[in-house]
């Protein structure tokens, strides 16, 4: 039996011309009132509107889906893309999903029906066979896009060049005289994690006179620099520079060492990643590799729109948005030359 707009009426209680106004998406109605009509219209299987590409039309609305976590490194992340959103007029809203299969599949079935053109994924927990099942399950008119690094990629990514991000920072400890070097590194089960891991150490290797003389295995927590100062105390032989592979394991790294009444950079330089606000705010202010969110997110808003209106074909292929190194005063020493000298 063909499902009308009484239909749709009788379940929500709007009247027919709040629902057609939703349906259509013209006219004054609440964003509340809208996903619930549509999302009720799409349940009874009344066939809404879909965006069609042919007409030189953008889509109205894009969803980025992670597993949130408080932080700056997530509110960094939505800002940017709510920025680049803004910039090519299109409405992108925040999901909260747990990195689940299921729960994935679910909400990209409730988001097409919500009105929503395409999706964007930042999940790093999920794996190779978790992108071909959901996938298996997503219409070839739903463009959905990566911004997570897998091994063997499935679904076509955009992300930060972690690799020569690594490498900038072992660069920068280099020009400043520091010839032994430690790492904090991230989750290795990551590729992400890994290429900063050998971003840091190829350059190392391409260099005659610096070693890394100590490294831990940190989980990009907070706690987990901490946990990485209590093995740095252990050391007899120090390192004079430390990168560590994400600015939460930097900021607690450096407040343990203040606690010790270490100093830096005089005592231990150091430099972060991702460039988070509280590098800039942070006595002393902190040395981190720049990720633009904003760049990352305009490229990935341009990628998903060259896909509507055609089949959502993927190759795994992996573009990569270039970043900066932030230099400041954490990695910034002044005796670099006559500390190298006597060591």
């Amino acid at each position: 039996m063909k499902v009308t707009l009484k239909d749709i009426s009788d379940s929500t209680g709007f009247s027919l011309s709040t629902i057609s106004r939703a349906i259509r998406g013209k006219g004054r109605i609440s964003e509340k009132n809208r996903k619930k009509i549509l999302s009720t219209a799409s349940k009874l299987g009344y066939p809404l509107p879909e965006y069609n590409g042919s007409r030189g039309e953008k889509p109205s609305r894009i969803a980025l889906i992670t597993y949130f976590r408080t932080g700056e490194f997530y509110a960094s992340l939505f800002l940017g893309f709510s920025h680049a959103a803004q910039k090519k007029g299109i409405l992108i809203s925040l999901f909260d999903v747990q990195p689940e299969v299921e729960a994935i599949q679910s909400l990209i079935k409730e988001l097409k029906g919500l009105g929503y053109s395409a999706a964007i994924l930042f999940i790093p927990e999920l794996r190779q066979p978790h992108y071909q099942d959901i996938l298996r399950t997503t219409p070839e008119d739903f463009p959905v896009i990566s911004c997570s690094h897998i091994d063997d990629s499935v679904l076509d990514t955009v992300t930060f060049d972690a690799y020569q991000g690594a490498a900038m920072v072992a660069k920068h400890f280099y020009s400043q005289g520091f010839r032994k070097l430690g790492i904090i590194e991230g989750p290795y089960d990551t590729p992400e994690a890994r290429f900063r891991t050998n971003g840091f150490s190829d350059y190392v290797k391409r260099v005659s006179d610096v070693d890394i003389f100590w490294d831990f295995k940190g989980d990009y927590t907070h706690e987990s620099g901490i946990r990485a100062f209590n093995d740095f105390e252990k050391c007899s032989d120090k390192p004079q520079a430390i990168f560590a592979a994400n600015d939460a394991m930097a900021l607690g790294f450096i407040e343990s060492l203040r606690k010790k009444d270490y100093r830096v950079p005089d005592d231990i330089a150091i430099a972060g990643y991702d460039n988070l606000p509280f590098c800039e705010y942070h006595y002393p202010k902190i040395t981190s590799v720049n990720t633009d969110y904003s760049l990352l997110a305009e490229n990935t808003i341009d990628n998903l729109l060259s896909r509507l209106g055609q089949p959502d074909k993927h190759q795994g292929i992996v573009s990569f948005v270039p970043v900066t190194l932030e230099i400041r005063e954490s990695s910034l020493q002044l005796y670099a030359t006559k500390r190298a000298l006597s060591s």
